[in-house]
């Protein structure tokens, strides 16, 4: 039995890291932003004299590894050494590095007891972006080197990797829904999965059981935040992407109102959270940029989802049965994946739960299926976080946050399928 079953999705936008220690009965979940920067022991020295003793920051906050005389340092840390923008680098060889800070970062936290004559066991799952899937014998080789001898903050740690899985993208919604319906039903799909992630798009298709087809070109929702910030004065990445699901959840209730057959858009110019990116002082003027905000997200989204949908138009067949959609950007193009996919929100009459004289009343509600829209064209049905983003809301005890629950669910939804089928692995060794 390992101590340690790790699932990690190392995200353009966060580091998604699903855990469970041997003996207990549920996970738990990490989240880090995806900032990687090396630098020299003398700097991380300094910097730590310069700070001395100033409050009594989380381990999180302060997270470094050193392997081999390299220091690198992760996550928030990472800000405070002028990291650069490697969102266009490949993941794998910074998911190294965020693997051994995970590892790291969960046995601080939990308090377990390391000693340098026994390592600790621990069995791993990562996703990576189909592009680098072939690079997985490199990492787990480079990987298991590492595990033997590392340090992450000021505790030398020794990992036996017991057990490595890695998949592409979409792989964990795919190892679930596959859970669900079952290999006899996989046999006769033809099946889809999209990823839409912060620094990729993922599309995984399945043909009859068979993995014909994957790609994972840099098409993620960065593409449209700089498309952005290129048509206005004054915006980053993270404020604008928070201001945008900030604002989309605030209107819930417009965007899926059940009197529309179709998901609809934000008025962006009267959200509070896009006013807020406007820094002008002048009223007039502040008003004119909250209304070039406005325009500039309009036009950005057109023009993103038209790089989405002739990209998905080359790798997917027209005829798919049906697609699994993932990824907290999903949710930004949804009214477009509706059309392309043929896809119209079933709306059902739920009894009013007061009746008076006049007879009972009704109230429309929106469910989370499918029907076609149009009964001339083909129907693919769509099946969001491959139906367990509710069972991931209920395992963590998910609040609403800057970009509610139902993004952080989204967001960590195939590194849960992965770890689940992870721990279903154990769970089988320990019967046979």
């Amino acid at each position: 039995m390992a101590d340690i079953y790790l699932s990690v999705d190392v995200g353009g936008s966060q580091t998604k890291i699903i855990y469970q220690l041997a003996g207990s009965k549920k996970p738990n979940y990490l989240l880090m932003p995806p900032a990687v920067e090396e630098i020299t022991k003398t700097k991380l020295d300094n910097y730590m004299a310069r700070l001395g003793w100033i409050g009594s920051p989380s381990p999180d906050q302060q997270l470094w590894v050193v392997w081999d005389e390299r220091v690198v340092v992760l996550g928030d840390f990472a800000a405070c050494f002028d990291p650069q923008d490697r969102i266009k680098e490949l993941k794998y060889e910074n998911a190294l590095w965020k693997v051994l800070g995970a590892i790291g970062l969960i046995v601080e936290t939990s308090n377990i007891k390391v000693s340098p004559k026994k390592p600790l066991k621990v069995e791993l799952a990562l996703l990576l972006p189909w592009n680098e899937y072939s690079d997985r014998r490199k990492f787990e080789e480079q990987l298991r080197v590492m595990l033997a001898g590392f340090g992450v903050r000021n505790t030398p740690l020794k990992v036996n990797l017991q057990r490595f899985l890695c998949r592409p993208e979409g792989g964990g919604l795919a190892a679930v829904r596959i859970k669900q319906e079952g290999i006899d039903w996989l046999r006769s799909q033809q099946l889809g999965v999209l990823m839409f992630g912060h620094r990729n798009t993922t599309a995984l298709y399945f043909d009859r059981g068979q993995l014909k087809l994957g790609d994972s070109p840099l098409l993620g929702f960065a593409n449209m935040l700089d498309m952005v910030i290129e048509m206005t004065s004054g915006l980053d990445r993270e404020r604008l992407a928070g201001a945008i699901f900030q604002a989309r959840y605030a209107v819930l209730d417009e965007i899926y109102n059940p009197n529309y057959n179709h998901t609809r858009r934000p008025n962006w110019s009267t959200c509070a959270a896009i006013i807020a990116l406007a820094s002008a002082k002048d009223p007039n003027l502040r008003d004119k940029e909250v209304q070039d905000i406005d325009k500039a997200i309009s036009v950005a989204t057109a023009e993103y989802w038209d790089k989405l949908e002739r990209w998905m138009s080359r790798v997917l067949p027209a005829q798919l049965d049906e697609v699994i959609i993932g990824g907290g950007a999903a949710y930004h193009v949804e009214p477009e994946l509706e059309k392309y996919f043929n896809c119209e929100p079933k709306i059902e009459t739920q009894s009013s739960l007061s009746r008076d004289s006049y007879g009972s009343g009704g109230t429309k509600i929106r469910t989370s299926g499918y029907k076609s829209k149009n009964y001339n064209k083909h129907f693919t049905r769509m099946i969001w976080g491959s139906g367990i983003s509710e069972q991931v809301k209920q395992t963590f005890n998910l609040e609403k946050k800057l970009f509610g629950e139902q993004c952080t669910s989204s967001r960590l939804v195939d590194c849960f399928g992965l770890f689940d089928y992870l721990v279903g692995l154990e769970a089988t060794n320990d019967k046979s």
